[in-house]
C-alpha cells in the first residue's frame, strides 16, 4: 500500500496548453517520427512480403476461416477474429489485403501508444527514441501480422486499452470510461484471455479522481459486454453439443493442465464422478504403458496432451464420439463438444482434491516456461508445410495450395530466441525497477501519471503472469503486450528515480 501513497501523493499533471494533436503534428521532432514511421511501414512490409509472399497457417488459422465458411455462430476459438477477416474478405479475397491490413492496424496502434506514452508521461528523448524504435522496427510484429491469428488484432486493442488508464488517470472524463468498457467487452470476443481485464480495471480504477458512482459504473461496464456474449455463446454451444458450455476448448485445457501431475498421484476411481472413470481409465493405461517423462512434457509446455494424438484425451475422443470421413469443422466442434463436459469435471476433480501437486507439477513447469516462453509459431512456418490446408485456399480464392518462403526456417528460431530472451530480461528488470522506485519513494520524481501508470503495470504484469501460468499455455506470441507495458515502464521509471543533490557552495 505504500505505493500506492506514494503515487497518489504525487502532483496531479496541469492541463497541458499543448494538446495531443498538437503535440503529434506541430512539434518538428514529433512529427519527424510521423514521417519516419509512415516509411518504415511501408518498406518493411514491402521488403517482407518479397521474402514470405503467402501468409502463415497453423490449425487455429483453419478453425477461424472454417467458421466463416460453415457460417457457425461458435467454434473452438472466439468468433471476434473471424468476424473481422469476414469483414476484410468482403472488401478483397486477396491474402495479401488482410497481412496488409493487419500489420497497418498494428502499426498504427503502436505509433498511437508511442505518442500517447511521450506525451502522457513526458518521456525524456531518449527514451523516446528507443521506444520508437522498439514499437515500430520489431521484426516480430511482421511475423504476426503475417499470421492468419488473432495476435495482432488483439495486441492491438490490449494496447489501447492499456494506454487508456493513462488518459483515465489524467483526466477523469466519462467517455474514457465508456470507450474502456466496449474495448474490454470487443477484446474478449477475440480472445478469451481477456476475462482478466476486468480484475485490472477493477484495482486500477479506485485510484482515479472520478466519484465514486463513476469508479462504479467503470468496474461494471465491461460486464455489460462480456456476460452477454458467454450467455449467446453457451446457447449457440448448446445447440450443436447438446450442453450449454462458455468454452468447449477450456475443458480440454483444464483436463491437461491436471493430467501434468497424474503420474504423481494416486487416484482413487471409485471417488471420481461417475462420468469420469471412463476417463480415468485412460489415463492410467497410458501412465502405466507409455508415462511420459519430464522432457516430453516439456516439449509442448501446456499443451502435452491436448496435441499428442495418443495422449488420453484424443484417444478417448474417437473412442466415445464417431464422426465421418468428410467430417465439417461443425462435426468436428460437436465431437470436441461432446467430450469437454467430462474433461471439465476430470480436471477440477483432480486440481481440487490435489492441488498442492497440481502446483508442484503443472504450474510451476509452466512458470519457468513463463520466463522462458515456448517458441512455437517462431519455430516454422506454415508448420513446415509446402501446402496450406483447404479452406484457407479456399477463403482466400487461390488456384494452388502451394506456399514457399525465403530465408530459411532457423530466421525464425533466432528471431523468436532473441526476443525469448528479451522478455526473461524485461521481467527482471521490470521487478528491480519497481523494487528500486519503492525505496527511494520519499525522493522519486514524476506526476500522478507516472506513479498511477506505474501501478496499472504492475497490476497487469501481474495477472497476465498469474492466468498464464494457472489456465493457459505459454508461448511467445502471447507475451508481446506485457513486453510492451515492461519495456515502456523500465524506461520511464528510471526517470523517476531520485535527482542527486547538488553539493553545497564552498562558502553556504
Amino acid at each position: 500500500m505504500n505505493l500506492i501513497r506514494l503515487f497518489c501523493q504525487q502532483p496531479l499533471l496541469d492541463p497541458d496548453p499543448v494538446t495531443f494533436r498538437q503535440f503529434v503534428f506541430k512539434n518538428p521532432r514529433n512529427r519527424k517520427f510521423l514521417y519516419a514511421a509512415i516509411i518504415l511501414t511501408i518498406v518493411q512490409f514491402i521488403l517482407f512480403k518479397i521474402l514470405y509472399p503467402f501468409p502463415d497457417f497453423i490449425s487455429d488459422s483453419a478453425s477461424y476461416i472454417d467458421t466463416n465458411l460453415e457460417h457457425l455462430k461458435v467454434n473452438l476459438w472466439p468468433v471476434g477474429y473471424s468476424y473481422f477477416i469476414a469483414l476484410i474478405h468482403g472488401i478483397s479475397a486477396s491474402h495479401v489485403f488482410l497481412v496488409a491490413v493487419q500489420y497497418l492496424l498494428l502499426q498504427a496502434t503502436l505509433l498511437y501508444v508511442f505518442y500517447a506514452a511521450a506525451y502522457l508521461l513526458n518521456l525524456r528523448p531518449v527514451n523516446t527514441t528507443i521506444f520508437f524504435f522498439f514499437l515500430i522496427v520489431n521484426p516480430a510484429f511482421l511475423y504476426l501480422a503475417n499470421c492468419v491469428l488473432s495476435d495482432t488484432l488483439f495486441l492491438a486493442i490490449s494496447m489501447i486499452i492499456f494506454m487508456q488508464y493513462l488518459w483515465i488517470f489524467r483526466q477523469p472524463k466519462l467517455s474514457y470510461i465508456l470507450i474502456q468498457g466496449v474495448l474490454i467487452g470487443l477484446a474478449f470476443t477475440i480472445r478469451y484471455t481477456a476475462i482478466y481485464y476486468p480484475l485490472v480495471t477493477l484495482l486500477a480504477i479506485p485510484f482515479s479522481c472520478y466519484k465514486l458512482p463513476e469508479k462504479l459504473l467503470a468496474i461494471a461496464l465491461p460486464w455489460v459486454f462480456i456476460v452477454p456474449f458467454i450467455l449467446y455463446t453457451q446457447q449457440k454451444t448448446k445447440e450443436i453439443t447438446g450442453t450449454a458450455e462458455f468454452s468447449v476448448f477450456g475443458g480440454w485445457q483444464i483436463a491437461n493442465n491436471a493430467l501434468y501431475m497424474y503420474g504423481h498421484i494416486q487416484v482413487d476411481s471409485t471417488q471420481l464422478p461417475p462420468e469420469t472413470r471412463k476417463l480415468d481409465r485412460f489415463s492410467k493405461i497410458f501412465f502405466t504403458k507409455m508415462p511420459p517423462t519430464e522432457e516430453n512434457l516439456a516439449s509442448l509446455p501446456g499443451t502435452y496432451f491436448i496435441k499428442m494424438p495418443n495422449a488420453i484425451l484424443k484417444p478417448y475422443l474417437i473412442m466415445n464420439v464417431k464422426w465421418g470421413k468428410h467430417a465439417t469443422a461443425r462435426d468436428m466442434f460437436k465431437a470436441w463438444g461432446t467430450v469437454s463436459p467430462i474433461y471439465n469435471t476430470y480436471g477440477k476433480y483432480l486440481i481440487k482434491k490435489y492441488p498442492f501437486s497440481f502446483m508442484r507439477y503443472y504450474m510451476w513447469l509452466n512458470t519457468k516456461t513463463y520466463f522462458s516462453p515456448h517458441l512455437e509459431k517462431f519455430t516454422n512456418y506454415n508448420l513446415d508445410m509446402n501446402e496450406m490446408w483447404a479452406s484457407p485456399q479456399q477463403w482466400f480464392q487461390l488456384e494452388s495450395p502451394a506456399v514457399y518462403k525465403v530465408p530459411p526456417t532457423y530466421v525464425f528460431e533466432i528471431i523468436g530466441t532473441l526476443y525469448k530472451w528479451l522478455f526473461a530480461a524485461l521481467n527482471f528488470y521490470f521487478a528491480v525497477s519497481v523494487f528500486f522506485l519503492y525505496y527511494g519513494r520519499k525522493n522519486s520524481k514524476g506526476t500522478y501519471i507516472s506513479f498511477a501508470g506505474v501501478w496499472a503495470a504492475i497490476i497487469f504484469v501481474i495477472l497476465n503472469f498469474g492466468f498464464s501460468v494457472f489456465a493457459t499455455p505459454v508461448v511467445l506470441r502471447y507475451q508481446f503486450i506485457p513486453m510492451i507495458v515492461m519495456m515502456l515502464f523500465c524506461l520511464h521509471i528510471n526517470e523517476l528515480s531520485p535527482s542527486e543533490k547538488k553539493p553545497a557552495p564552498a562558502n553556504a
